[in-house]
């Protein structure tokens, strides 16, 4: 019978007790809001320009490449040490305190 498998952090590369491991789940997508817009911001827009300008920048893009632009999800495995800096500067700002919207 084969033991439990080790958990590598993906952080740091250290090796975790079992069960010592912290879970670390980032969802990032694009903002999911609608902008303000007026009858007269509709009757201005050219929607054949627009559709064409926005075939442009696809041009030339994986499929994986134009779904991370609107949603990508990570999940990583780590330990207690990089918990502790994860939490203290999740954005790797080199600073201390979490700050930021949720």
């Amino acid at each position: 019978m084969a033991g439990p498998a080790r958990v590598i952090c993906d952080r740091c590369g250290g090796v975790i007790p079992q069960h010592a491991h912290y879970v670390v789940k980032i969802d990032v997508y694009a903002d999911p809001s609608m902008p303000d817009v007026s009858l007269d911001d509709l009757e201005e827009t050219d929607f054949d320009a627009t559709m064409a300008r926005l075939l442009e920048e696809m041009k030339g893009a994986t499929a994986e490449e134009l779904e991370d632009a609107v949603a990508k999800r990570f999940e990583f495995r780590i330990c207690r040490s990089c918990q502790l800096r994860l939490i203290r500067d999740p954005l790797g700002r080199g600073r201390g305190g979490g700050g930021g919207a949720n």
